[in-house]
């Protein structure tokens, strides 16, 4: 997060507006959470453009949580979804969706597996399937570092749903084209324990089974995201980050310089002579996680150990990857890129 968001942050610890209490002292049913709640909601949807047609829902838990809950509210007793695995965070979705409507199919049009997760698929790589409710698609794949540059198509009367949770709002989002996008809270929108879902609110009057209501999305909006005592300091955190990212130029500005900070780096790595190797193809480079290997797992391993002496930590590539992973959220500042990309150049330069 950035530091002046970080600031603001530990002021409210201690004092959240002028009350004397801090934000996780707040009881969730009074008027200050109240303010969070609703500020919260409005700069979301001011900062995503989000339309009147799509509920807005801060879900506790994580991504994975989502995994399980959309085929639960959207996909029938033998239902079809198609699921192109297209990362590490697919395959799971594919295996959790599975587990909660046994009996749907859950298809996979598209195994990334089998190209090593270089790229993201054509239409003509992902054919749909006829009837299915939905496509579930990873926009930007963490991992191995692509994104999709297009929407994939899915099936006639199909809706899409996007795990966003590593690009929201760092670029412009089609929703007449989707159905749910969902978030979770620790990359643009703050801290971990918490989910954005972003559905359409006819969606949640369609949903196949009657569900506990912590794991009902219509029973989440029916509350206003207060089943139970909400997550309030991720509440808090999201809105204290979209306040700052309309404060910075909304979503547009993010998007500049997600492509600027993307270029410094993918610029040094075609420019190195092959010393550093993507793991994606170029057509689907991903502009928030650029993921790449050296000539050999040894110098990956003293890449990321030295560039820590530098103060430039964090770089290890994912377990199941291995190699360098450099990711660039919306907080991160352009001199932080710079720097990664001078220690890049002089790493070369002494064990080239």
């Amino acid at each position: 997060m950035p530091e002046e968001v970080l600031r603001e942050l530990g002021g409210d610890l201690l004092d959240l507006e002028g009350t004397g209490i801090g934000i996780l002292e707040h009881s969730h049913r009074q008027p200050p959470f109240d303010r969070v709640l609703e500020g919260a909601l409005d700069c979301c949807r001011r900062l995503g453009g989000i339309p009147d047609s799509h509920e807005i829902l801060f879900v506790p838990g994580g991504a994975t949580l989502q995994f399980t809950l959309i085929p639960l509210n959207l996909l029938p007793d033998g239902g079809v979804a198609d699921y192109p695995d297209t990362d590490i965070w697919t395959a799971k979705a594919i295996v959790e969706a599975r587990d909660a409507v046994p009996n749907a199919q859950i298809v996979v049009p598209f195994e990334g597996k089998r190209c090593a997760y270089d790229h993201v698929p054509s239409d003509a790589e992902c054919p749909a399937s006829k009837g299915a409710v939905y496509l579930h698609y990873c926009s930007n794949n963490t991992v191995h570092g692509t994104q999709y540059q297009r929407l994939p198509r899915c099936a006639d009367g199909a809706v899409l749903v996007n795990d966003a949770s590593s690009e929201i709002f760092s670029r412009p989002m089609d929703w007449s084209k989707h159905g749910l996008v969902y978030a979770s809270g620790q990359k643009n929108l703050g801290v971990a324990g918490m989910s954005v879902v972003i559905i359409r609110r006819d969606l949640l009057q369609r949903a196949p089974r009657k569900l506990p209501s912590m794991l009902s999305y219509a029973a989440h909006a029916k509350a206003g995201s207060r089943i139970n005592t909400p997550p309030n300091f991720a509440i808090h955190a999201l809105w204290r980050m979209c306040q700052w990212m309309v404060r910075e130029g909304g979503v547009g500005e993010m998007e500049r310089r997600s492509h600027a900070r993307a270029t410094l780096v993918w610029e040094t790595i075609d420019a190195s002579g092959g010393f550093y190797t993507p793991l994606g193809q170029a057509s689907c480079r991903s502009v928030i996680n650029a993921s790449f290997r050296l000539p050999n797992a040894q110098l990956d391993q003293r890449f990321w150990k030295d560039a820590a002496k530098d103060g430039i930590d964090g770089l290890a590539g994912h377990r199941e990857a291995g190699g360098i992973r450099a990711s660039m959220y919306n907080s991160c500042p352009l001199p932080a890129v710079e720097a990664l990309v001078a220690f890049m150049h002089e790493f070369k330069r002494t064990n080239g």
